[in-house]
């Protein structure tokens, strides 16, 4: 079933004769319109009740909402339905037809229960594959299987991006935020290039030096309500950043209304429900409801990586990675990082009984988390969870299937805004890993922090976590490379090479003493705060 979601503009814009034409095309033609369209005024999620194509509602149409909020026990909801305006009346259908209200009470329910359940304690996670652990036969055939799920476009990625970035001082999504490289690229730039390179690394890895890209990786990219429309402009105004248009598949994390804590939904205003995103694990149903899991499997895709909007050194489409969980036909999978210090607040990998979970570093014993194996002096639980995941297709579509039946979801108390002021509510979220003890296959691979982790979630000047240490994580893995290629790095802050570079560091260094010219240099390489670019290294 499809549920109309309208904000009050956009009901007030179906006075428009084209948008009313829309409303009244099939599902799967309106969505692909919607796809091809990036300007569309409408969500994946589609507006087909005939009642919001008309200006008035009939005492049928009436007749039945009241009876659906009734058999809910929500039937407050009209409680001020005499006092709106049409308009208001249009809205506030639109807001509990978004809904499926038998769903959200049978969620919660079942959410409380679990809730309610006493857990057993974690227990330290084995099996990893670690840095110790990869052997140069292993790295060279799971790199080379990886390579040829990306060629044959069974590989795709998944980015959640939904996030604003609010914590960093702006209004704007957090993938168009600047880190200050000297290259002034967004976070969306970053990966969209790093994307346009592992295609073509992927291509000739495959099919030999100079091939062309056959089949361009799908990126498939989670917004929000907020984030949705900035984050499409952003790629338009762009030009994509070089990517094919067709190859990106934006869709909107799902939202649930808040609750009282006897469960009664939220009034926002006497003609709107107070909602709330319903957490990054709101991603399996998105994937279903907009026609993105569908469009996975008619592309043949079999794996993908999936990531998080604020990670500066995401390494996308990892082969290595991507090559290890498809060899062990994995369900889903994550790469991890070793923590930092006892008390780094991250979530841990664990098992609790046959399972893999996450536990979050508020649900775990301060002194439990920082113990220490006395045979190896390492952390007991040492691994942390930084959003770096790997899903089968199938797994993603048995976790919508399942979801859809009923969700359960973790219980935030919170301040709600209400038509009467502040209240206490509930806010229902579920997270992307809560799915994983339901996996028979979890794989778990160890990468270096240092070259595949930087989060940007603080604001500038933070000692941590902020887009400060994230630029200088870049520019100190880019001087590395640099510095085992042979090169030396002037500027005390790094410097930056470009995604777009055409060859290796290496040889490009052999290219610019063949030529015995810097020129060749200054074209993918950037460094220093003042934009210096590479032609300002000396090479040996």
């Amino acid at each position: 079933m499809y549920h109309a979601v309208l904000t009050q503009q956009k009901v007030l814009a179906l006075q428009k004769p084209c948008l009313r034409l829309l409303l009244t095309l099939k599902p799967h033609t309106r969505r692909s319109i919607e796809h091809r369209d990036r300007n569309c005024l409408f969500s994946h999620k589609s507006l087909v009740n005939s009642t919001l194509n008309n200006s008035t509602m009939s005492s049928d149409q009436r007749a039945d909402l009241e009876k659906a909020v009734t058999a809910a026990g929500q039937g407050h909801l009209l409680d001020d339905w005499g006092r709106l305006s049409t308009d208001q009346r249009l809205q506030l259908t639109a807001d509990i037809q978004e809904f499926d209200l038998a769903y959200v009470n049978k969620s919660y329910s079942a959410s409380k229960s679990v809730a309610a359940e006493h857990k057993k304690p974690p227990q330290p996670l084995q099996e990893v594959t670690t840095l110790q652990d990869l052997g140069h036969d292993n790295v060279d055939a799971w790199t080379k299987a990886g390579y040829k799920l990306i060629a044959e476009g069974r590989a795709a990625v998944l980015l959640l991006a939904g996030g604003q970035g609010t914590r960093l001082g702006s209004s704007a999504p957090k993938g168009c935020y600047d880190i200050g490289l000297p290259s002034h690229k967004s976070l969306f730039q970053l990966q969209a290039e790093r994307l346009i390179r592992i295609q073509q690394l992927a291509a000739e890895a495959v099919h030999g030096p100079g091939a062309k890209i056959r089949h361009p990786v799908r990126w498939y990219i989670m917004t929000s309500p907020s984030t949705d429309a900035p984050t499409k402009e952003h790629f338009k105004e762009h030009h994509y950043f070089g990517l094919d248009p067709d190859q990106l598949f934006f869709f909107q994390q799902g939202q649930l209304p808040c609750l009282t804590p006897e469960g009664k939904i939220i009034m926002a205003s006497p003609h709107a429900l107070a909602k709330a995103p319903d957490g990054n694990g709101g991603v399996y149903l998105a994937l279903a409801k907009s026609g993105a899991l569908q469009d996975m499997q008619s592309h043949g895709v079999e794996a993908v990586d999936c990531f998080a909007v604020d990670n500066a050194l995401i390494k996308l489409a990892d082969p290595l990675f991507l090559g290890h969980c498809h060899s062990h036909h994995t369900d889903c999978g994550a790469r991890v990082v070793a923590k930092a210090h006892p008390e780094e607040k991250v979530g841990v990998f664990a098992c609790r009984g046959a399972h893999v979970e996450v536990v979050e570093y508020s649900e775990m014993d301060p002194q439990e988390a920082a113990s220490v194996d006395p045979n190896t002096g390492e952390l007991r639980y040492a691994w942390s969870n930084v959003c770096m995941h790997y899903f089968s297709t199938a797994f993603l579509a048995a976790m919508a299937d399942h979801l859809k039946q009923q969700g359960q979801y973790h219980i935030a108390h919170k301040k709600i805004p209400s038509k009467d002021g502040p209240v206490q509510g509930v806010k229902l979220e579920l997270f992307i890993f809560d799915t994983f003890p339901m996996a028979q296959r979890v794989s778990l691979m160890e990468v270096a922090r240092a070259s595949q982790f930087a989060p940007v979630k603080n604001a500038p000047g933070s000692a941590s976590d902020s887009p400060d240490t994230a630029r200088q994580a870049i520019m100190s893995l880019h001087q590395r490379w640099v510095q085992e290629a042979g090169g030396s790095v002037n500027s005390p802050e790094g410097i930056e090479v470009s995604p777009g570079c055409p060859m290796g560091v290496r040889a490009l260094f052999s290219c610019a003493r063949a030529r015995h010219s810097r020129a060749a240099l200054t074209a993918p390489c950037r460094g220093g705060s003042s934009d210096t670019w590479m032609s300002d290294m000396a090479s040996p």
